[in-house]
């Protein structure tokens, strides 16, 4: 049963500072009104995912501020007395983005935790995020170590249309490829390289679904379509299996689902076991064509295998040339695979999806919102999330196909188009419907927009933020059944029997929104779920003027039943048509043979052991083939083996079966015996443990364990307590070492004046003395004295003034003769202290670079 073990945690209500990191006014509320007043009229209405985590790490926008804090240091420096805010408050923390102009409505942080794309209703933006734990340090502010606008000319305030979702590329080097996707339906991918500004500005890759689709585009006026090829939302496959990784399922408005695969970063990695196992599904679609094949598969079919050779053979000479290469400290690999251009770039738009039994038809005022994709082997799973608070999950029975756009295949397309107006798309069957149960007038598009949002231990379970608070559904129940059905070689008919007796998608409501009925204007415009050790299970959501959050009672029983709280939920079972679950096997799978269990159906005869044998009516001797062969004397001749041979390799086929037969009935019974020798050990180990836990006070030791585990409990919290507080974040001792050399270069170059002017004026005249002999600035005071000195005494042409044609050995300087000896011997004085303070310049500089290049490895 999943409980709700606190609701409303104290370090995160009213007044911690865990309250203050979702509720507090941003510094500029002026620019921002929607945040700050009590009616949000004239907001436009569109996706919200203000929250997102990084571990325990926890990013909130809030009008043009990205905030972060620690939960772990949030929970151990909370105070229990309320209103206290001595000893342990800290405030959260806010990136240093002072280029940020507009606000933020989602954030996405990549799959490495490295990158933070800051999305607006029309703008762009992507920073680099600080390294994990700096939000546990003292200060108000982060420094971001970059920060760039994505692509200014197609994302802005003034011309640019609304984006619905932008996703980080699940095969990305560094998580560094983001995929746009705007109302206007148009697909834009960025493949990022921090310092390279003009990979931020322009896209890699643009796909119009319009021109794809095969629809002209309409700038103004009427458009009977434009609704139904207006993009709500977008995702990209689940799991490894065909070339779900590079699809890319793009929900419209008007519900309908189209595809596109495979979208390729131009900089990618994949796991080698993957890509052979691409490779293989290619050759065994090629090995089985059938001959009544479209010449449109046959061009498909060779550019699949175009492409994976050319992706095997980069993965191959990356394997050959970096053997054993390292990573760098930016996790940064040293190698990553291309996007093939043997083929064409531009991948077809699939669909829309054909949708068995088809759903029912929304209303004006209902849109499609959101749309997820999980891989559930042997089928794909896809939801759908309806303005009006409605869930479809279907079934997809196998993967798309990656397919190119490709002249020959269009125009051939647009001639048979009359012919073939269904055929060819894809088809997902309905499982279910599932109802949140939306009160009349809450679900109108124009005020209604709910989203989903993932659970971290299991992609089976999903939130669904909405303006009423966050649903929960669970299709574990029916999902840890649906593998088992799918496995055996029953007929559609047994499948479907099955598939309605599975059970259907749990479904509870852990948060209410509680300003009602204002709550309309108050959407849950985030959540994030969170488990750690220290932490629990969390789920946490905010509007934009509060928060809730709640810890459940444990993490595997949460979803296996209904909470007490939640309501009535409306759940009905579509018709699942088996026809499409019943699957190609893939080569992967040709050759596998089932382990036996007792828990497969029983043994039955196979007819091989009833049906007479084929041997018999090739020998028999009115068989009209071989009748004059069989009535006469067998003689050697070439129809004589034929016939033999025939008869051998009958014979031997019948043997072979009937042997098979043979081996699966001696393994049964061999498997029968170990089950019954197993069942009789369990049986005599059930009651030793039966007779001694009947000696014992159970019931008195149990309530010790229990009183133990509490203490060992409380005690655990207390280290873990003293652990996140007194464990600051250190300094390398690569830091320290720079930062004693760089005291140490402003102390001999002059730096740091006040502070030497108060030492000096602390030490006795022969210490400072002392101390500006040893200095930079010291040294240059009694070179600029020297040179005061010996100026005077030397002409421009490098003699002395009192020097005549004789070649006299004197000078003059200050009204007397100064010898030749004294005068070199201050020259040569004044040249060792310039070699020397030149050696000096050198050697630190040197030492300067050494530094930076060490504190750039760390």
């Amino acid at each position: 049963m999943a409980t709700v073990d606190d609701d409303r945690l104290p370090w995160l209500s009213r007044p911690s500072t865990g309250y203050d990191l979702f509720t507090k006014t941003p510094e500029n509320p002026t620019s921002y009104p929607s945040l700050v007043t009590t009616e949000d009229e004239g907001t436009a209405v569109g996706p919200m995912r203000v929250m997102a985590n990084r571990g325990t790490e926890i990013f909130v926008g809030r009008g043009n501020e990205v905030r972060c804090a620690d939960l772990q240091d949030l929970k151990a420096r909370h105070t229990p007395r309320a209103g206290i805010r001595g000893g342990g408050h800290r405030e959260y923390k806010m990136l240093d983005l002072p280029e940020l102009d507009f606000e933020i409505h989602q954030l996405e942080i990549s799959r490495d935790g490295l990158l933070l794309a800051i999305i607006g209703e029309k703008e762009l933006a992507v920073c680099v995020l600080p390294a994990e734990g700096l939000a546990r340090m003292d200060g108000s502010k982060l420094r971001v170590p970059a920060f760039n606008m994505v692509g200014p000319n197609y994302h802005n305030s003034e011309k640019g249309s609304r984006i619905v979702r932008a996703i980080w590329h699940p095969l990305g080097v560094e998580g560094a490829s983001l995929v746009v996707l705007t109302s206007e339906s148009i697909v834009r991918t960025y493949d990022f390289t921090i310092g390279q500004d003009f990979t931020f500005e322009i896209p890699d890759q643009t796909f119009d679904l319009h021109a794809l689709g095969g629809r002209a585009r309409h700038v103004g006026g009427f458009f009977a379509d434009g609704e139904e090829m207006e993009a709500a939302s977008c995702c990209f496959g689940d799991g490894y299996q065909g070339w779900r990784p590079f699809t890319l399922y793009i929900l419209m408005r008007g519900g309908d689902v189209y595809a596109l695969t495979p979208v390729v970063p131009s900089r990618w990695k994949a796991p080698r076991e993957y890509l052979q196992s691409l490779s293989l599904d290619i050759s065994w679609g090629l090995e089985n064509l059938e001959g009544n094949v479209t010449t449109e598969e046959k061009l498909v079919l060779r550019q699949q295998t175009k492409w994976i050779n050319h992706v095997l053979n980069q993965e191959a000479n990356i394997g050959a040339v970096y053997i054993g290469s390292t990573v760098s400290p930016r996790k940064k690999a040293l190698t990553c695979l291309v996007r093939p251009g043997i083929v064409g770039p531009i991948p077809q738009l699939q669909g829309p999806f054909l949708f068995q039994p088809a759903p029912p038809e929304l209303s004006s005022d209902e849109y499609g919102c959101d749309i997820f994709h999980i891989e559930h082997h042997p089928v794909g799973v896809i939801g759908i999330l309806f303005s009006n608070g409605k869930v479809d999950i279907c079934m997809e029975p196998e993967s798309l196909k990656a397919k190119w756009v490709d002249k020959r295949i269009r125009r051939k397309g647009a001639e048979d188009e009359s012919d073939q107006s269904t055929q060819g798309l894809p088809v997902i069957s309905g499982y279910e419907t599932i109802d949140l149960g939306f009160p009349p007038g809450s679900s109108c598009s124009g005020i209604s927009w709910p989203v989903f949002s993932r659970d971290p231990q299991s992609n089976q379970v999903w939130y669904i933020n909405h303006n009423l608070g966050v649903a929960a559904i669970s299709m574990k129940p029916w999902l840890s059944k649906l593998a088992t059905v799918l496995d055996g070689d029953e007929d559609d008919g047994f499948v479907a029997k099955s598939m309605e007796k599975n059970p259907q998608s749990t479904v509870y409501k852990p948060i209410q929104n509680a300003n009602k009925p204002q709550s309309l204007a108050r959407p849950m415009i985030g959540s994030v779920a969170v488990y750690e050790a220290y932490l629990g299970y969390l789920l946490i959501a905010a509007t934009k003027t509060n928060s809730q959050s709640v810890e459940f009672e444990d993490v595997q029983g949460r979803a296996s039943g209904v909470d007490p709280r939640a309501s009535s939920i409306t759940t009905t079972r579509s018709l699942v048509h088996t026809s499409q679950l019943s699957l190609t096997q893939s080569p992967a799978h040709c050759g596998h043979q089932h382990r036996l269990s007792l828990l497969t159906s029983h043994f039955t005869s196979p007819p091989e052991l009833t049906i007479p044998s084929a041997l018999h009516n090739l020998l028999k001797p009115t068989n009209p083939q071989h009748k004059k062969l069989l009535a006469s004397p067998i003689h050697f001749t070439t129809e004589t083996n034929d016939l033999l041979r025939a008869a051998r390799d009958t014979l031997k086929m019948e043997y072979d079966r009937i042997m098979e037969i043979a081996q699966e009935m001696y393994d049964r019974a061999t498997a029968q015996r170990i089950e019954f020798r197993k069942q009789l050990e369990s049986i005599h180990k059930a009651s030793e443990i039966l007779t001694r836990i009947q000696n014992r006070d159970v019931r008195a030791r149990l309530d010790r364990f229990l009183t133990r585990q509490e203490e060992l409990q409380a005690r655990a919290d207390g280290v873990l307590r003293i652990l996140i507080v007194k464990n600051e974040l250190g300094i390398g001792d690569a830091e320290k070492k720079w930062f004693r050399e760089v005291a140490k270069v402003e102390e001999k170059i002059g730096g740091g004046a006040e502070k030497e002017q108060e030492e000096e004026e602390e030490r006795e005249g022969a210490e400072e003395a002392e101390k500006d002999s040893n200095t930079l600035a010291g040294r240059r005071e009694i070179v600029a004295r020297l040179a005061g000195e010996l100026c005077p005494l030397v002409g421009e042409d490098g003699a002395s003034p009192g020097e005549g044609r004789r070649g006299m050995k004197t000078v003059v300087g200050r009204g007397e003769d100064v010898p030749e000896e004294v005068r070199m011997g201050k020259l040569r004085i004044l040249r060792e202290l310039l070699e020397r303070e030149d050696a000096l310049v050198k050697a630190t500089k040197k030492k300067l670079e050494n530094l930076t290049l060490e504190a750039e490895r760390v």
